[in-house]
């Protein structure tokens, strides 16, 4: 099942549990709740009724802690205001039989830096604690923990009390709240699979250099050699979207990454400008706003390659406009994000000519899977003389791809890391 309806059946989980009367009370409650503040840290301190199994994690865009529980009555008071905490609001409710939910605000990025339980004693009761610490640099996906565990059931039943209740200030929960948590790691199978797609082709030529070398089979050849290393190495199971100069529309490139449940799409072009002494590769993720004007009407130009079979993509596009996919994209961008700037790193270390801000972020359309992560990579430009005689090099492109090997090679080893941890 792929993470977009596994969010959907979670979301109508939720809806439907928010609106049942349950006929018995949850046999744990939360009692208290308090935040204290301190130079390298800010502890939050869950109170129990009794000894129980909890998660934790982070949501980002905007910035969230949240806290997985068996089904509990809430009974806390709402923590006293600090105001140089992390903290903003706190709200509450049903996640699905069994398990509730309790969602911090936070006004910063931050780094979950231990979550644990602690026992009852003399004149205390069952403890979780979790530490936040503000995360120097902005939010690092590869910093990203899962603390605890938390059987599907929950060991318990859904509460009788308000399940919707909401503590001020007044705000209803983001849907992506009542979500599963995220996994720790993409990997579907025992070797993370890789789409890798072959800009243009058929009819479509792409980008041609001065010497008549066409982009589509530039970007065909250095698929072809990606995939060879890539399976050279014995951990992944690899996929072209083309295999010949054939055209494909650029929503069937998507879905060949959704078919094969495609834990990484990596789509290969080699662009082209106005201006020949421009140089250097470069790496896009999604956004919805191009991060400069060139990068715009790249994005433009590209997507207008499904013209060529007599269909226009910006009607599909609306399709991604639906909100439930927007919330399932959230996770999936951040993947491909910390995916392209490895991928940089590995890149200039093996000395591979890169532009000025190399990762930059534009609405390509093979880019929209909403549950695989998904990068473009512009291997260099086709308008540049020495630059196009790279690219149709069989040793140039073999450097080229091992860097992108070795990004690829990072980016599991750190994702897989996690998910041991």
């Amino acid at each position: 099942m792929t993470r977009f309806f596994a969010l959907f059946l979670a979301v109508f989980l939720f809806s439907a549990v928010l609106f049942q009367n349950a006929s018995v009370a949850a046999d744990l409650s939360v009692n208290s709740m308090r935040i204290g503040t301190h130079p390298e840290k800010t502890r939050i301190v869950i109170e129990l009724s009794r000894k129980a199994d909890f998660r934790a994690f982070l949501l980002h865009n905007p910035e969230r802690l949240v806290i997985d529980l068996p089904a509990f009555d809430w009974r806390a008071n709402l923590p006293a205001s600090n105001n140089g905490s992390l903290v903003g609001a706190i709200r509450n409710g049903v996640l699905q039989p069994g398990i509730s939910r309790i969602v911090v605000d936070l006004k910063d990025d931050v780094d979950l830096k231990s979550a644990f339980f602690l026992p009852a004693g003399p004149n205390i009761s069952d403890r979780v604690v979790i530490d936040i610490v503000r995360a120097n640099g902005g939010y690092d996906p590869s910093k990203d923990r899962m603390f605890g565990t938390l059987n599907a059931k929950g060991g318990g039943q859904a509460p009788q009390n308000n399940p919707a209740h909401v503590l001020t200030p007044p705000s209803k929960p983001y849907a992506s709240e009542t979500a599963a948590p995220p996994p720790p790691a993409p990997s579907k199978g025992p070797k993370p699979v890789i789409v890798i797609d072959a800009g243009h082709g058929g009819d479509d030529p792409g980008a041609v250099a001065h010497n008549g070398s066409k982009e589509k089979t530039v970007t065909l050849a250095a698929a072809q050699e990606l995939k060879k290393q890539l399976e050279a190495t014995g951990r992944y199971r690899v996929y072209l979207t083309r295999g010949s100069d054939t055209f494909i529309k650029l929503q069937e490139r998507v879905k060949i990454g959704r078919k094969h449940e495609a834990d990484l799409f990596i789509s290969l072009h080699a662009d082209s400008i106005d201006k020949p002494g421009v140089s250097g590769a470069s790496i896009y993720t999604l956004s919805n706003t191009a991060s400069d004007a060139q990068t715009e009407k790249l994005a433009a130009r590209e997507n207008q390659a499904d013209l060529i079979a007599g269909v226009d993509l910006s009607h599909e596009d609306k399709q991604v406009a639906n909100i439930l996919i927007d919330l399932a994209m959230r996770d999936t961008m951040n993947q491909a994000k910390f995916f392209a700037n490895t991928v940089v790193k590995q890149a200039n270390n093996k000395g591979i000519k890169l532009l000025d801000k190399p990762h930059r972020y534009a609405g390509f359309a093979v880019l929209k899977a909403p549950d695989v992560p998904s990068v473009l990579i512009e291997m260099g430009f086709m308008s540049n003389r020495k630059e196009s005689t790279q690219l149709a090099s069989p040793e140039y492109r073999k450097k080229l791809v091992g860097a992108i090997v070795s990004g690829i090679d990072t980016y599991f080893t750190k994702i897989q890391k996690n998910g041991q941890d």
